[in-house]
């Protein structure tokens, strides 16, 4: 009997923890609380038509995409946020790439990273960070096309020294093909938005004495010269970049001055121009040599 009574006792015991258990449990789990979802951004984030877009956030901090690294990664793959920045900023360094912030965004190459497309998202000729960027860097059709390095000095990454800091407008340095020959003193005007004293608008000479023996029959003075013109860097309706504004046709001190006509180019200069004058080796023109004959 006692036996029985003690074997009953542990089964209500047993019945009362099970209760326990179980209801406790529930309660418990019903009560968990969820784990809030981190959002440190404001709505609009992701939206361009939002004061909130990230790229305004990012512009109003200089730039800095730094502390986005926290939490995405520092190639931005995604972190632990598990948002990659790259399934919109697809180029190598994610949104530190040029054409984040000026240049055409959609250009997956990472070819076309200046204006059009300031960092105003201006994309008309007459803003002056846009000007003739395209026609020197993309579209020339005179001569091989200009490098940034030609007018600016081109950063390592966004972070370089001088490269956002000292802010706008960018710095104009010009060097390599625009100080060629006598254009040591090629300048850009911020004020009045012009270019002058730059070879590649005619700030040149070429002197007797120092052409082939063969070739100083084409001179009829000591030098040739170009015409250093002065051209304005948001005019880009081809006016300032047609044949003969920036030397004459043929130029100043060469035989024929004011009498060749522009077929007759073709005569000496048979690997730059055909016989109507038009460039058919862009690398021979505006490159800082005379290129006579075969040449």
């Amino acid at each position: 009997m006692e036996n029985k009574m003690r074997f009953s006792l542990i089964n209500i015991i047993l019945a009362l923890i099970t209760v326990f258990v179980l209801f406790g449990c529930s309660d418990l789990k019903n009560n968990i609380p969820t784990t809030p979802q981190l959002n440190v951004h404001q709505p609009g984030f992701t939206s361009p038509s939002s004061p909130n877009f990230h790229g305004n956030v990012i512009k109003a901090n200089n730039y800095d995409m730094r502390q986005c690294r926290q939490c995405h990664a520092s190639d931005y793959s995604g972190g632990t946020t598990g948002q990659s920045c790259k399934s919109c900023h697809v180029q190598p360094n994610g949104p530190e790439a040029c054409n984040t912030c000026h240049g055409n965004f959609s250009d997956t190459t990472g070819t076309f990273i200046a204006p059009p497309r300031d960092l105003n998202g201006d994309t008309s000729t007459t803003i002056a960070g846009v000007g003739a960027h395209f026609n020197h860097l993309y579209g020339d059709s005179l001569s091989s096309n200009v490098q940034c390095a030609e007018c600016h000095t081109v950063p390592q990454s966004v972070y370089s020294p001088g490269h956002i800091n000292p802010g706008l407008p960018a710095q104009v340095n010009m060097k390599d093909i625009a100080t060629t020959n006598i254009a040591s003193n090629a300048a850009y005007d911020y004020k009045s938005m012009t270019c002058s004293n730059t070879y590649c608008h005619g700030n040149f000479s070429y002197s007797i004495s120092n052409a082939q023996p063969g070739d100083q029959f084409a001179f009829i003075d000591s030098v040739m010269v170009g015409n250093n013109k002065t051209v304005t860097w948001n005019k880009v309706d081809g006016s300032q970049a047609a044949c003969g504004s920036c030397h004459d046709l043929p130029p100043k001190g060469h035989i024929g001055y004011q009498q060749f006509p522009l077929s007759s180019c073709v005569s000496c200069h048979w690997t730059v121009v055909d016989a109507q004058g038009n460039i058919i080796n862009k690398a021979k023109h505006i490159n800082g040599n005379v290129n006579v004959r075969s040449n």
